[in-house]
C-alpha cells in the first residue's frame, strides 16, 4: 500500500514539475510566430520552427516570438514627443561639407516567408531589429545619397534626393527580408540660419529669373499674335480690294453704251428733271 501511495506521490509531483514548466501562447492573425530552442543539440541554425495558432512550450528550454506582417510606422525625429525621448534626427553631409539635420518616417512590412532568416540573423525581436539595424540602413541610404548633392540642390531638388534615397533603401531592406513601402523626410531640412538664409535668397532669385523669362516670352508671343493678327487683317483687306477692283474691271469690260442707255431707260421713273423755274407753254384765260 505505501509503495501505491508513493507511486501516486511521485507521479503528482512529476505532472506538477510538468505543468509548472509548460506555458502556452497564441499567435494573432497578421503574425508569424517563431519557437527557439534555447538549449540542447538542436541549438544553433537548425533551432527555430515556425509556427501558428496555440502553441505549447517550455520557457526553461524555450522561446516565442511574433513577427507582425502588416505596415509597421516608424519615425526618427528631433520631437522628444514622438516614438523616442532621445534626439533621433538624422543628420548627413553635402557635397560640398555642410551639415543637415531632419526628422524620417518609415514604413515598412516583414516578408512573411524571410521570418525565420531574419531572426537568424539577428537573433532580436521586430523592435529591436527596427532600432538598430533598419535604422543603420535608413541612414546610410540618406548619408550616402547626402554626399551627391549639394546643400542648394537639397533644398531645390529635394523630390530627386528622396526617389534616390528610397531606391537604395528598398535594395538594401529587401536583402534583409524586409519591403519599404514609404520613407520621407518629416517637415523642413534643418541647417544653420545664414546658410538657409543664402540658400534661400538663390533659389528665390533663381526663381525670379525663371518668372521674368516666362513674362518675357509671354509678352513676346503676345506682340507676335498682334503682328499676325495686323497681318491677317492687311491681307483681307488686300484680298477684298483686289476682288473689288477685279469686279469693276469684269463689269467695266462687259458694258457697251447701249447697254448704259438701256440701263438708264429700265431705272428712268418717267419724270424730267427740274432746274429753276419751269417754262410756260400755254397761258390761262384768267392770266388774260
Amino acid at each position: 500500500m505505501k509503495k501505491v501511495v508513493i507511486s501516486v506521490v511521485v507521479l503528482a509531483l512529476v505532472a506538477i514539475v510538468g505543468f509548472s514548466t509548460v506555458s502556452c501562447t497564441r499567435i494573432e492573425a497578421g503574425h508569424v510566430g517563431i519557437k527557439v530552442n534555447l538549449f540542447g543539440s538542436e541549438k544553433g541554425a537548425q533551432d527555430i520552427v515556425e509556427v501558428q495558432g496555440m502553441v505549447w512550450y517550455n520557457p526553461v528550454t524555450t522561446r516565442i516570438y511574433e513577427f507582425p506582417t502588416f505596415v509597421q510606422h516608424k519615425v526618427w525625429t528631433l520631437d522628444a514627443n514622438e516614438d523616442s525621448p532621445q534626439n533621433e534626427e538624422f543628420t548627413v553631409t553635402t557635397r560640398d561639407g555642410l551639415s543637415l539635420s531632419f526628422d524620417v518616417g518609415l514604413d515598412y512590412t516583414v516578408i512573411p516567408s524571410k521570418v525565420p532568416d531574419i531572426f537568424r540573423t539577428y537573433r532580436k525581436d521586430l523592435r529591436q531589429i527596427t532600432s538598430e539595424f533598419i535604422r543603420t540602413l535608413v541612414r546610410n541610404a540618406y548619408n550616402n545619397t547626402a554626399s551627391k548633392y549639394t546643400a542648394e540642390d537639397m533644398v531645390s531638388k529635394r523630390s530627386e534626393y528622396e526617389t534616390q534615397v528610397k531606391e537604395m533603401l528598398s535594395k538594401d531592406m529587401d536583402k534583409g527580408g524586409f519591403i519599404v513601402t514609404q520613407v520621407a523626410i518629416l517637415g523642413k531640412i534643418r541647417m544653420p540660419q545664414t546658410l538657409e538664409d543664402a540658400v534661400n535668397s538663390k533659389i528665390k532669385a533663381v526663381q525670379d529669373a525663371i518668372r521674368a523669362e516666362n513674362e518675357k516670352q509671354r509678352t513676346i508671343a503676345e506682340a507676335q499674335k498682334e503682328i499676325e493678327q495686323a497681318k491677317g487683317k492687311a491681307e483681307a483687306m488686300r484680298i477684298n480690294s483686289e476682288a473689288e477692283a477685279n469686279a469693276n474691271r469684269a463689269l467695266t469690260s462687259t458694258m457697251s453704251p447701249l447697254l448704259i442707255q438701256k440701263m438708264m431707260i429700265e431705272k428712268w421713273d418717267g419724270k424730267l428733271p427740274v432746274y429753276g423755274e419751269v417754262p410756260k407753254l400755254f397761258r390761262s384765260i384768267a392770266d388774260q
